[in-house]
């Protein structure tokens, strides 16, 4: 058969009629779909290589391996955690990596792969190629952190195709999609489907299910964590090598946060006999020795960490490493002085070797390694408080608030927050001496009949005619100026006013027109500075220390007692209660809830601490007996009759919760009558004497709401305009 130009363009022509008709059969055909799911599955597959080639290319090494954790940071994180909340995969195993999806090209693989596995899925005629479509746009939402969308397709999968070959796959990563969207118990019964089937004996599949078991206990429960050691011991059988040490690490640090420090010393051993990595190798045994500290095996802690540090195959891990030595020295010596830093034999001894380790560090990372560079001015932080050098210690802890370069977020505001109140603590202690100092000049001034504020400015004017008179002022001189050196004298007073502000307590913003009003200011001064001190012994775990603050910022006495001071009080019972229990005292807790119900009743601490600790309120006490009898009447008699019970009431118990819900009662009464004069009169008496009750939050939007009506009522009429038209010109 001849072949001419003329029957190829009638074949051509005769082709595109049946693509433009029968198209729809065409496109569904065997070869067009096996080319769209097997190109899918090629980007899939592409997208995957560029997840192993990141992992192993990143630091230079596998980089879930090669991530240092702070054992004693992810300790501490994880005491946090579970004393403030449910965990969230705030623990990451290094094992089972959860998936961040990757930008630019290789993102546009999952685009493509869920586009083209999309048309196969669009197809109303479905073929065989639904299925392997269903699991490659499943698994493609995976990766893309849509696990809503993945959620769909493998459900779809699993209904539509039970007998599916990727029944055990597509099984697995459900179990990690629900355990990514916070569904534990879904996941757990995912996972117990695939092992209880008789065609999941692949061992690699195995050992996933048991560690995706693992990351599921310990996303779900911190009491499983034991559970999740247990199940990746399990996902060891069958595999060796790296995956195998990489296993045996991650118990280690479950048993490490966990302390059981046994069985984290065996795991890391064992990681670190296992691995045939360097790094890694170097990281297990950091970890090791991290773990013998803990066992108080101090020697053999430090020659773990010589040997990483001094070895140039382990260089990975040499700065943490040397920084985890010079911290073992820190425990070494903390633990021969029993804890007490303030001993003579320890201030000599122990602490210049302490300091020395320090200081290296200091030297050899200042310019190298920020995250070296904060963890040891902590520690000497740390270490010049436990000694009473509280200057020294603020000072460093200056350089590091508002540090980030801790390994966890707790461990961040742990650190910061015990700066900030390190700082805090040496002011006001500073501050404390200052009004020590000056109190006992007031005692002295008042014997010999002065009051303060002429002793103060008589001081500050000195100081000023010593400085304008310079070194030829005598003490005994009497002086004598012109107008305009008074002047000059008076700038020189107001500069030294500022200077001694700056300095610390500044005098001249306390109230000393009169001696009593001042003695109330400095007694609240004290006190305040006081509670603030407790408050930060807090922060250190010393609470005896907190206790003792607390007692004494309630022991000053005040000649006028005023709202601030009252609320000031109050705040520093209810911190002393909170501390009270935290550390089990339940017998001085309630003796404290009891003084704060009856002294300081109004405040909202009395409210918050009888809600939180003291159970409901007494019903029977002879305040709430009285209110309600008082407000009884407001059902059959009008608010005229049942006021003098209501402010019988305030004037009884003037410092308990029924005085200011008294006056509370009567301005809603007069409110909702329409009466917004007196209302606004009593609501004012609920926010000026009593401003840091709970009513008075609670008249925050009443209180803009009557002031309107009463503006409303009181408000200049209007003028008449002038509707006149103007003549015609």
């Amino acid at each position: 058969m001849k072949v001419t130009v003329r029957s190829i363009l009638k074949t051509a022509l005769a082709l595109c009629v049946v693509l433009v008709f029968g198209s729809c059969t065409f496109f569904r055909g065997f070869a067009t779909y096996f080319n769209i799911v097997y190109l899918a599955q090629k980007h899939l597959d592409a997208y995957e290589e560029l997840i192993g080639a990141e992992a192993t290319t990143q630091n230079g090494a596998v980089a879930a391996a090669y991530t240092h954790h702070w054992m004693e940071e992810e300790l501490l994180s994880y005491k946090i955690r579970r004393r403030e909340g449910p965990p969230i995969s705030a623990f990451l195993l290094v094992s089972k990596p959860k998936v961040s999806i990757l930008k630019g090209a290789a993102s546009s693989h999952l685009d493509s792969a869920v586009i083209l596995g999309s048309k196969v899925l669009a197809d109303p005629k479905p073929t065989k190629y639904v299925e392997d479509a269903l699991f490659i746009v499943g698994k493609a939402l995976y990766y893309k952190n849509d696990y809503a969308g993945a959620k769909r397709k493998f459900y779809e999968l699993l209904y539509k195709y039970p007998d599916t070959h990727y029944a055990d796959e597509t099984g697995m990563l459900l179990a990690e999609t629900l355990v990514s969207s916070g569904q534990p118990d879904s996941a757990t019964a995912s996972l117990e489907t695939i092992l209880k089937k008789e065609s999941g004996k692949d061992k690699q599949l195995r050992s996933e299910i048991h560690k995706t078991f693992a990351d599921l206990l310990v996303s779900s429960s911190y009491d499983s964590y034991e559970h999740a050691a247990a199940e990746l011991k399990t996902a060891e059988d069958g595999i060796s090598g790296n995956a195998l040490a990489q296993m045996e690490y991650d118990r280690g640090r479950l048993f490490f946060v966990t302390e059981h420090w046994s069985d984290a010393e065996d795991a890391f051993r064992n990681a670190s006999a296992a691995t045939n990595d360097n790094t890694f190798k170097g990281e297990a045994l950091a970890a090791l020795g991290e773990t013998l500290r803990r066992e108080q095996k101090y020697d053999e802690a430090k020659a773990t960490f010589t040997e990483v540090t001094t070895k140039t195959r382990y260089a990975p891990t040499k700065p943490s490493s040397s920084f985890e030595l010079a911290y073992t020295t820190d425990f070494q010596e903390r633990t021969k002085a029993n804890g007490n830093l303030r001993t003579q034999d320890f201030m000599t001894n122990s602490a210049p070797i302490v300091k020395a380790g320090y200081f290296l560090l200091d030297t050899a990372y200042r310019n190298i390694s920020q995250a070296i560079m904060a963890r040891s001015r902590f520690r000497q932080a740390e270490l010049f408080r436990e000694m009473g050098q509280y200057d020294s210690a603020a000072h460093i802890a200056n350089i590091i608030i508002g540090t980030k370069d801790f390994s966890t977020p707790e461990m961040n505001d742990f650190v910061n927050n015990r700066m900030r109140a390190l700082t805090r603590f040496a002011e006001w202690k500073f501050q404390l001496l200052k009004m020590d100092s000056m109190e006992f000049i007031l005692s002295k001034m008042r014997r010999h009949g002065y009051t303060m504020g002429e002793t103060v400015m008589a001081e500050l004017r000195n100081d000023a005619i010593k400085e304008f008179i310079g070194p030829k002022w005598l003490p005994s001189e009497n002086y004598s100026f012109t107008p305009q050196e008074e002047k000059k004298l008076g700038e020189i007073m107001e500069k030294i006013k500022k200077e001694k502000a700056a300095s610390g307590v500044n005098v001249f913003q306390i109230d000393f027109s009169d001696t009593v009003r001042y003695i109330d200011s400095l007694h609240r001064s004290a006190a305040h500075a006081h509670f603030e001190i407790g408050r930060a012994y807090e922060s250190f775990d010393e609470q005896p220390d907190a206790a003792i603050e607390y007692k004494k910022a309630l022991s000053y006495s005040y000649y006028k007692p005023d709202t601030a001071s009252m609320a000031l009080q109050a705040q520093v019972l209810y911190s002393w209660v909170q501390l009270d229990n935290d550390i089990k005292k339940d017998g001085e807790r309630d003796s404290l809830i009891g003084v704060l119900k009856r002294d300081y009743g109004e405040t909202k601490y009395a409210l918050q601490a009888a809600l939180e600790y003291g159970g409901k309120k007494d019903k029977d006490a002879p305040s709430e007996v009285a209110f309600r009898n008082a407000s009884a009447g407001l059902k059959n008699s009008s608010i005229e009759l049942v006021k003098p019970s209501l402010l019988g009431v305030v004037a009884l118990y003037p410092r308990e919760d029924v005085a200011p819900r008294s006056l509370y009662t009567i301005g809603v009464y007069y409110e909702d009558t329409k009466k917004y004069d007196s209302a606004m009169y009593y609501y004012y008496r609920v926010v000026h004497e009593y401003p840091f009750s709970r009513y008075t939050e609670y008249l925050k939007p009443r209180l803009s709401y009557a002031l309107a009506e009463y503006d409303k009522r009181h408000a200049p009429p209007k003028p008449l305009q002038d509707t006149t038209k103007p003549a015609p010109k």
